[in-house]
């Protein structure tokens, strides 16, 4: 009876959903600190750079949504940022 509640925990914490975290909403015109084109001869590609909790992050910006997120480096070390109302709701 033990092994099964033991296998049942293990399982439970396997799966998807079984701790869910909760969620924050973070508004991008709060955090935002600047936006990067980097242009080339064919493509332009666009980040936005913005900052959450104290670090830095470049999100990859796409025609309606951002495509992808990153963090920010400066100097080889994580980016550090201060953005007084970076504070999640």
């Amino acid at each position: 009876m033990r092994k099964f509640f033991i296998a049942a925990i293990i399982l439970a914490a396997a799966t998807d959903g079984a701790i869910a975290a909760p969620t924050r909403t973070v508004s991008l015109g709060v955090v935002s600190m600047e936006y990067i084109n980097i242009k080339g001869r064919i493509q332009t590609w666009e980040f936005q750079k913005v900052c959450i909790d104290g670090q830095a992050y470049l999100l990859i910006l796409g025609i309606t949504t951002p495509n992808g997120i990153s963090p920010s480096f400066k100097d080889g070390k994580p980016e550090q940022c201060n953005v007084k109302s970076s504070t999640v709701q």
